[in-house]
């Protein structure tokens, strides 16, 4: 892993950590006990599957963790359906409750093999504005 993926990663971690403790998704201690893992663990970091690893390692002890690397796309581009999923099944129970009849077609729509969150905002607008309002991850949608 080169010096700059390496330094990338780093600054992903800090500035995840800080948005956690800023937005009250957890609080600094959490925050600092993270970090300290992921500190323990940099010396073992040579390539992007071992930080992998090591973020689901991490992860049985931090749930915090899987927005991490969901965040950092491990084999996704920003417009893959993957990278929402937490989003799209909150959406999805918020609609059950409302409409099951629309909850199961905006899930059978985003399961569809060539879907994209682009094209899945554009056929649900509510999504995307509920996507705005819910998800750091708002700013990958290429709109």
């Amino acid at each position: 892993m080169s010096a700059t993926a390496f330094s990338t990663f780093n600054n992903l971690v800090a500035l995840f950590l800080a948005e956690a403790v800023r937005s009250r998704r957890t609080s600094l201690a959490r925050a600092a006990e993270i970090s300290q893992r992921v500190l323990e663990q940099l010396p073992l970091i040579d390539s992007e599957s071992k930080i992998l690893s090591m973020l689901t390692d991490i992860e049985k002890d931090f749930g915090e963790i899987t927005a991490l690397k969901q965040a950092l796309h491990f084999g996704y581009k920003s417009s893959d359906i993957k990278v929402f999923e937490p989003e799209i099944r909150e959406y999805a129970s918020r609609v059950f409750s409302q409409n099951m009849e629309n909850s199961a077609r905006f899930l059978q729509d985003a399961s569809s093999r060539d879907m994209t969150i682009e094209a899945l905002c554009l056929k649900y607008p509510d999504f995307c504005e509920y996507l705005g309002k819910n998800s750091e991850k708002a700013g990958l949608v290429k709109k």
